[in-house]
């Protein structure tokens, strides 16, 4: 490679197209990371040139790399580059002399042709090719809303929202010099601002150039100078990898983009989303899990484009990225099933558990075609995964293990036919028997519900438990329930304060009072002493005695939970019916999340 520092000016000073290829990420500076320091940068260096005659030296600012790789032009047209790292600095050059251009232009001033020069080949090198018209051709994300940009337009993308940045800060620069120094448009007029401006840009900012030979590894070099600075993301370096190999396979890169990869540009794929403590980006994240269950390993989010890379090998660009859009329509699916479905009530109890590492196996899961497994096998699957996820978060055991066991069970899965992958995988997770990955029986469940400290679970899986019993207790869970949502309130039925209340204090008499003490405070957080409210009740009504407070339950919520509570004990409410709606909401939950054995029998 050869590697030289040059001013603007050189870029730009001869009819040239630098081309930025499909697979570079798509346009995102802004105005304050980007926009506004460049122009701080530019301006101070024009502020300079205007003081020369004061003895300043005027200073330079060094924006940072270009790599280019040669390509073939012929006759007379504009000589072509490949621009293969670089291209946010790069068009953001080009629109600030474009803006430049526009304010010269409106304000009738000398520089608006050398500065159309600058941004535009000349005609007879064009010659009624739009397309060879400016000096950069953006990727195809970005040649419309570059042109719109260049022609001063005033739209809502990136390109344009540059543009009229720039033009506001030159307009405003020119008309009162430095905001913060009063005199400091006393000596100059906006022509011999412009000048200087122009000058700033064109010589004084350089940038190093590095044009790649031909036998320079243009991915390997793209790669390592992105590992510094201000790193792409690994949905970044996938995609430029992917449209490279399709360009190296002689693939229509563009229609590839259009059929497969343009969807991802979209905002709903570029969100940032919850991922356990961290937000991380919606496609990098969709892309962490098709490789996990496309390589049956756990794929750590560091170790993303690695293992893509791997994965890709020798394989057809083609093939990978209509497998990688295919599988995307089944992630997007996870937010947008019907509501109320067995589908919809999975992804809602599988998010507020915040036990998204199951979604590997729901890509493939929801991926396979209806005729090799049935919807009545998948939701079966999904039926089981739930009940040993919830089992599981009622005993509050650990989730560490999770990541390995779906990897076990996507390798079952791919292990026999997939017209009967729902049994292997209920017998998977039924084999298991160490407290790190068991799937508790009903005896084992039932004790957890009896005795759990439930109430030590974050807020929403709580309400999650509780939601789930109550859907099952209203009409059996077979009708259209009411979306209970989060506006729902945890409530202790023998109340927290029972020591302060007059109303809940221990029978004096009792032989071991100490003893009843702590079988009271025992049972105050299981999940039979916990119920859901559409309200708060008031601290003192929480605490009144029993034949005030079950009325108010009544009142403050029409819940099957609390029918149940108010139907079945209306005079009064003990360890006794603790324990006894303890084994209750166990058998209602046992029925909501089966055991292997019972969701086997439904096999046969």
């Amino acid at each position: 490679m050869q590697a030289a520092t040059i001013e603007v000016l050189a870029l730009f000073d001869r009819d040239i197209r630098y081309l930025v290829p499909i697979f570079q990420r798509n346009y995102r500076w802004n105005e304050k990371d980007h926009w506004g320091p460049l122009w701080v940068d530019v301006r101070d260096v024009a502020e300079d040139l205007l003081d020369i005659d004061e003895g300043i030296e005027p200073s330079d600012h060094f924006l940072g790399a270009i790599v280019c790789e040669q390509q073939s032009s012929f006759g007379r047209d504009a000589h072509a580059v490949a621009v293969i790292d670089g291209q946010q600095r790069l068009m953001t050059l080009q629109l600030l002399l474009g803006a430049a251009r526009s304010v010269s232009a409106r304000r009738g001033l000398p520089d608006t042709d050398y500065l159309t020069g600058l941004v535009e080949n000349k005609p007879a090198v064009v010659r009624d090719r739009p397309e060879h018209r400016y000096k950069i051709r953006p990727n195809i994300a970005d040649r419309d809303s570059y042109a719109a940009a260049m022609a001063a337009a005033r739209g809502s993308s990136a390109p344009e929202q540059a543009a009229q940045f720039f033009e506001r800060a030159i307009d405003r620069w020119l008309d009162v010099g430095l905001e913060e120094d009063p005199l400091d448009d006393a000596d100059n007029t906006p022509e011999q601002r412009l000048e200087a401006l122009v000058t700033a840009l064109t010589r004084g900012v350089k940038v190093v150039k590095i044009d790649l030979e031909a036998n320079d590894n243009a991915q390997v070099i793209f790669e390592t100078l992105n590992a510094r600075g201000e790193r792409l993301t690994d949905a970044d370096l996938i995609r430029n990898y992917l449209f490279r190999m399709a360009d190296e396979q002689k693939v229509d890169v563009e229609d590839l983009h259009s059929r497969y990869w343009k969807p991802f540009e979209g905002k709903e794929w570029q969100a940032r989303v919850a991922h356990g403590r961290h937000q991380r980006d919606r496609l990098q994240l969709y892309l962490n899990y098709w490789l996990s269950m496309k390589r049956k390993e756990e794929v750590p989010a560091s170790a993303i484009f690695r293992a893509f890379k791997e994965h890709a090998g020798a394989r057809s660009a083609q093939e990978i990225a209509a497998d990688i859009a295919r599988s995307a329509t089944v992630f997007d699916s996870f937010d947008h099933q019907d509501p109320d479905s067995d589908e919809w009530w999975f992804f809602r109890r599988i998010s507020e558990m915040d036990l998204i590492t199951v979604y590997p196996v729901m890509l493939w899961l929801l991926g396979q075609d209806e005729a090799d497994l049935s919807v009545v096998r998948k939701r079966a699957t999904m039926q089981a995964l739930e009940s040993f996820l919830g089992r599981r978060l009622v005993g509050r055991f650990s989730t560490r293990s999770y990541g390995d066991v779906f990897i076990q069970v996507l390798k079952r899965a791919g292990d026999g036919p997939v017209s009967e992958a729902d049994v292997r995988i209920i017998e998977l997770l039924a084999e298991k028997s160490a407290e790190a990955d068991r799937w508790p029986s009903d005896e084992e469940f039932r004790s957890l519900v009896l005795n759990t400290n439930v109430y030590r679970l974050k807020q929403s899986r709580l309400r999650m438990i509780l939601e789930a019993a109550d859907r099952r207790m209203a009409s059996g869970g077979r009708t259209e329930t009411v979306t209970l949502g989060h506006n729902l309130w945890i409530e202790h039925l023998l109340p927290q304060g029972w020591r302060s209340a007059e109303s809940w204090q221990l029978p004096s008499e009792l032989a071991d009072l100490a003893e009843a003490e702590t079988q009271r405070d025992h049972l105050l957080h299981t999940l039979g002493n916990l119920t859901l409210t559409t309200s708060k009740l008031d601290i003192e009504l929480s605490n009144r005695a029993w034949e005030t407070k079950v009325i108010q339950i009544g009142d403050f919520s029409s819940l099957a939970l609390n029918r149940d509570i108010t139907g079945r004990y209306p005079g009064k409410w003990d360890e006794t019916t603790i324990r006894d709606r303890s084994g209750r909401l166990a058998d209602i939950l046992i029925d909501v999340w089966p055991s292997p054995g019972a969701l086997l029998a439904t096999r046969e």
